[in-house]
């Protein structure tokens, strides 16, 4: 819980949301973290998206939760710079005259070099889903805060964005399950049961097909694991408080 709360806070930091301060006061008393320890986990997380050398040492729980986090965001490169840091951490805290070898975090260290190395073919960048999951984390943050708060920063922010390149694995539908699904449903909704709201282009219903058990989780391809939705029913499939109704098994 708190490696996963100073991750954000940390990001927040990152895109300029809020101050080091802010992030340490939110750690602290939100979240139980002691002072010295919310520095050094906001800090550690910045030095290791630049690639330098960091001087506290994280738990090997918080430095992997980081790993894994800014390989989700950032991509192999974002690792690469985090591992430099930490093998740079690794011989700075060795030459301590009270140091030593740290050889769990060796031994981290060189489990991420592995993963880096079975993805030399090309670079593993970031995916889309992976990036909307942070970023809802972020939105769920941000909206913790007063309006005050939100407003004295937008004021700071400024309306640039930053570009990020993704790769995403796809998966090879069948047409015949979204044909047929869409035949099926007649141009009402399976959920709602109301219309669809609109007409495309060639003057068919606009609905959705909605995988119930995700291609990613497993789910089939199959006319029983999908539904035919408009597209409010179909964001609350993704994202609604009770989203698990939409998994509920049909018959094909």
């Amino acid at each position: 819980m708190e490696a996963e709360a100073a991750y954000l806070q940390a990001m927040r930091i990152e895109n300029g949301e809020i101050s080091e301060a802010e992030a340490r006061r939110i750690l602290v008393s939100e979240y139980g973290v002691n002072n010295a320890s919310a520095s050094d986990m906001v800090r550690n997380f910045g030095q290791m998206l630049k690639g330098k050398v960091y001087h506290r040492t994280l738990s090997l729980l918080v430095t992997e939760l980081y790993f894994d986090r800014i390989l989700d965001e950032f991509g192999t490169n974002g690792l690469r710079n985090a591992l430099a840091a930490t093998r740079a951490h690794i011989s700075y805290y060795k030459a301590l005259p009270t140091g030593g070898r740290l050889p769990s975090l060796t031994r981290l260290c060189d489990d991420y070099a592995d993963k880096l190395t079975a993805h030399k073919s090309g670079e593993l960048s970031p995916t889309t889903d992976k990036l909307q999951a942070n970023f809802q984390a972020r939105i769920s943050q941000a909206q913790q805060d007063s309006s005050e708060e939100r407003q004295k920063r937008l004021k700071k922010a400024g309306g640039k964005t930053q570009k990020v390149w993704v790769r995403t694995a796809i998966y090879k539908r069948n047409a015949d399950v979204v044909a047929e699904r869409l035949f099926q449903a007649n141009g009402v909704c399976d959920q709602c049961y109301e219309p669809a709201p609109f007409n495309r282009k060639d003057g068919s219903p606009y609905l959705e097909v909605h995988h119930r058990t995700p291609l990613s989780e497993g789910g089939e391809d199959t006319i029983g694991n999908t539904m035919a939705l408009c597209a409010n029913c179909h964001r609350e499939a993704h994202f609604g408080e009770f989203a698990d109704r939409f998994r509920s098994a049909v018959a094909e």
